[in-house]
């Protein structure tokens, strides 16, 4: 990140009701500041060599050739520097993970994340780690997963990802207390013994990837 005390982050969404929306959830975060935005791939590569900014949020709404092309374009106007760390907003996270991850897109949310969520994944991605959240309505199926609630599995994508308990708590603005009780009932549930244990299983039924 910059030296700033705030996350820097550029918008880009080609709908200005969304853009509008996400403005909105960012600028009411103390920790984060919208230093530009822009409705297209092109003025926003300006805008990034203009503003340099920590994060780069693209919502490509239904199109993940979009993001692919936006991250190209970013990168080109800095060549010489670390790939941007740019996070993907889409409606169908699944479906866009494979390309816009090997494009080099640090992280997918999907667009139905709740406000918490989407500056959770803006923290994380500031710091240049990698993050793919699974969605809401993703099925589990016959899977151990399908044993836990949705707040379950954000609190287990964490703790496969090595949050303590404060750093959980901070995240997903929960209590301690809340994400202890949580922590225990998801080892309960998947029977593991402990959080080595834990990062094996999330490994293993691959809800989280090695590049993380």
């Amino acid at each position: 990140m910059s030296g700033s005390t705030h996350i820097r982050v550029l918008l880009i969404d080609p709908q200005p009701i969304s853009l509008t929306g996400l403005h909105t959830i960012l600028k009411g975060h103390p920790a984060m500041q919208v230093v530009g935005v822009a409705g297209d791939v092109d003025a926003a590569a300006a805008r990034y060599q203009e503003l340099r900014p920590d994060i780069v949020i693209v919502n490509v709404h239904t199109d993940p050739a979009e993001a692919v092309r936006s991250v190209d374009a970013l990168s080109r106007y800095q060549p010489a520097l670390p790939a941007p760390n740019v996070l993907v907003l889409t409606s169908d996270a699944a479906a866009t993970a494979s390309q816009v991850l090997r494009a080099g897109v640090k992280g997918v949310l999907s667009c139905s994340s709740t406000s918490q969520e989407l500056t959770a994944a803006v923290r994380i991605i500031a710091t240049g780690r990698s993050l793919l959240v699974p969605t809401v309505g993703q099925k589990r199926g016959d899977s151990p997963l399908g044993q836990l609630t949705d707040r379950e599995i954000k609190v287990f994508t964490l703790m496969a990802r090595g949050f303590s308990n404060a750093e959980i708590s901070a995240e997903l603005t929960l209590s301690q207390s809340t994400v202890k009780s949580h922590v225990q009932r998801i080892m309960e549930k998947l029977g593991l013994r402990n959080r080595v244990h834990a990062v094996i299983f999330a490994y293993e039924k691959k809800l989280v990837g090695a590049n993380f």
